[in-house]
């Protein structure tokens, strides 16, 4: 038995002869957190919105949270907003920052924390630019084309 197999069963019992009966079950299955993140790297601009996102599995219920850096826990503020909404034992976590600066390149961690217990997950922001003034396509020379003419059986 594992947790995939956690859940509601009904067992029916009959002999032939009414009535039937039937009990139903729930089945838990305890299990130290399990964490999958589906984009470990991502690239942002300053002042962009960006959302990190991670889920986690548990039971019991896991406590669960996101670093920063050296292991600092962030709070839900003007910068960073932290949503987790869960179901059963499965939790969606979502950190969003409001607008990326320099210090927000590096490293942050989702933490998922049971009496069974604990792991984390990392996602790395790396910087990307893109040039705001460039309005124009690259230009490009053509430096000795060959020109090859062919007659009206032949493939181009």
């Amino acid at each position: 038995i594992n947790r995939l197999h956690m859940g509601a069963f009904l067992c029916i019992a009959t002999n032939g002869v009414p009535p039937t009966v039937s009990k139903r079950i729930m089945l838990i299955v305890h299990f130290p957190p399990m964490i999958s993140i589906h984009n470990q790297l991502i690239g942002a601009e300053e002042g962009q919105k960006l959302t990190l996102e991670c889920y986690s599995e548990a039971f019991p219920k896991s406590i669960n949270y996101w670093t920063r850096g050296e292991g600092e826990i962030i709070a839900n503020g003007e910068k960073y907003e932290t949503v987790i909404v869960e179901n059963a034992y499965k939790v969606h976590m979502k950190l969003t920052i409001n607008s990326v600066s320099t210090s927000d390149f590096g490293t942050f961690k989702c933490v998922s924390k049971n009496s069974l217990g604990d792991t984390d997950g990392t996602i790395k922001i790396y910087p990307v630019r893109t040039d705001k003034y460039s309005t124009s396509r690259p230009k490009f020379k053509e430096k000795n084309r060959l020109r090859q003419n062919y007659g009206p059986n032949e493939i181009n």
